[in-house]
């Protein structure tokens, strides 16, 4: 019986077995470049826009909605300042937790540099 308990989600987290198994499929069949134009190419964009997809259905959304990022912290990045720019028409002011993730604190330091007000 295992009776480790994990506190660590916010630097990584446990892998199911069927990502596992799905990843192993795309690192050994779909490892190629998806923006290039030749064979293994295609068949890496044809796996990322396949789990685009099924994503999406999972959460109701469009595929198109869906933004694979290369880490958490580029996913913080990009919302944060994605966010901001949709917003800032109704201000330049942005009310960030003084402990949020790393990640967040950075981009909203890197905002207000910029002249964003950041509290």
């Amino acid at each position: 019986m295992n009776n480790k308990v994990y506190f660590d989600h916010s630097a990584t987290t446990p892998v199911l077995p069927e990502v596992v198994t799905e990843m192993s499929k795309c690192l050994t069949n779909g490892w190629g470049n998806p923006n290039s134009l030749y064979q293994t190419g295609r068949t890496a964009r044809t796996l990322v826009e396949t789990a685009r997809a099924e994503v999406a259905a999972d959460l109701g959304a469009k595929a198109k909605e869906m933004i694979f990022t290369g880490s958490g912290t580029e996913a913080d990045n990009l919302a944060v300042r994605g966010i901001y720019q949709a917003y800032r028409e109704h201000g330049n002011h942005i009310i960030c937790f003084a402990l949020e993730h790393p990640a967040v604190l950075e981009t909203c330091r890197y905002l207000e540099k910029s002249g964003v007000e950041v509290t």
